[in-house]
């Protein structure tokens, strides 16, 4: 466990974390990291701690001041030292900054905020490929996952910093009425199924249970795949584009990163469409190919004018399939098209000053693709 702390710790600093003084003895007490375990938290795995700004397991700990760890006193390691001390300082505005969270839902939550997502986890505990972890272990793993969605969206699209204002919201409860109460508050709506707060602010409020998800990667995939409509809707101009016909965009984008970290795209977020039915097992680039095939596939014509609220299972598979072609022929001017669709710019204008086209071009440019890439089964 010592092991994994240094290198944790490592890479915090951009450099592996050593003792200041490479000749002086070696420090058996903390193996070299500077830091030890608060003992005021056995049985929490801390080293999770290093991953976060700030966890309400740990957090208000008079002994380490929230970090988790406190100072080596048989040994001198200067930049652990440092960088604990600056966390313990900015503990205090970010609690600050989520005590709304408790007081609106009148108990203190299970939260914790990284660089960019706050999370709220209140499912005791759930299993993991093998592994059943608890609600701390889950608090951690599911903020790392939507660090990781961060990272490959932004990545995808180039997307830079400034083009964020706000942190994401993420609210996964235990209790369909938690879920219900949480979903008003922060979200504007309610529904027993996920609902988010689109643009500005953006927010996602789910009921975990068993009822909606079957387990783990169900649930993970649904937050995949609601997050990246928080980003895409959230993102510099922030606008919905949903409901101005720019359904196509805000489902495809959501379901390409579904089917990026998954393979399988089955999603259709609740309140848009009131269906339970998985188009094709959700494998859609052979379906999508069949839809072309046979000439089946809706106009793109007709599918680029509704919003995401009208889109079909079958229309869903569709805008995948434009955004996958889209970011195949050009991932950077597909995310200036989006901009401009988020700037109330008409498709025909910003499918002209971005790719060229007319949405007919677009059309035939991308039913070629699908016959040339796209497998048969």
């Amino acid at each position: 466990m010592i092991t994994v702390l240094l290198v944790l710790l490592g890479l915090i600093g951009g450099a592996p974390c050593v003792q200041d003084d490479e000749s002086a003895p070696r420090c058996i007490q903390c193996k070299q990291v500077g830091l030890l375990p608060c003992g005021e938290h056995r049985g929490l795995d801390l080293e999770l701690e290093h991953d976060v700004l700030y966890c309400s397991y740990v957090a208000g700990c008079e002994t380490c001041g929230g970090t988790g760890f406190v100072d080596c006193d048989r040994c001198e390691n200067h930049a652990a030292e440092k960088r604990d001390a600056e966390k313990r300082a900015a503990l205090g505005k970010v609690e600050e900054g989520l005590k709304p969270l408790d007081e609106a839902m009148k108990r203190e939550l299970r939260k914790a905020e990284s660089e960019h997502f706050v999370l709220v986890w209140e499912i005791d505990d759930l299993k993991v490929g093998r592994k059943r972890l608890d609600a701390h272990e889950l608090l951690h793993l599911y903020l790392a996952r939507m660090e990781e969605l961060y990272d490959a969206y932004t990545t995808t699209f180039g997307v830079q910093e400034p083009e964020f204002k706000q942190k994401f919201k993420l609210f996964v409860w235990s209790f369909l009425p938690d879920h219900l109460e949480a979903s008003k508050v922060f979200c504007g709506s309610s529904a027993e199924k996920g609902v988010k707060m689109m643009g500005a602010n953006p927010a996602y409020s789910v009921a975990g249970i068993k009822r909606f998800f079957k387990g783990d990667e169900e649930l993970h995939r649904n937050l995949v795949h609601s997050a990246t409509h928080l980003l895409t809707s959230h993102q510099r101009p922030s606008y919905w584009v949903g409901q101005t016909k720019g359904g196509w965009a805000d489902e495809g984008v959501s379901h390409w990163f579904e089917d990026k970290f998954f393979g399988v795209c089955d999603n259709y977020c609740y309140q848009e469409v009131n269906t339970t039915a998985n188009f094709k097992g959700g494998k859609w680039r052979p379906a999508v190919r069949k839809l072309v095939a046979s000439d089946d596939a809706a106009p793109a014509a007709s599918v680029m004018q509704k919003n995401t609220t009208i889109l079909t299972p079958a229309e869903h598979a569709l805008a995948f399939s434009y955004v996958d072609f889209l970011i195949a022929k050009d991932a950077a001017k597909m995310n200036t098209l989006f901009q401009r669709l988020r700037s109330k710019v008409e498709l025909r204008d910003a499918l002209q000053e971005t790719f060229g086209w007319n949405v007919l071009q677009f059309e035939a440019a991308w039913k070629a693709w699908v016959l040339e890439t796209y497998p048969t089964r």
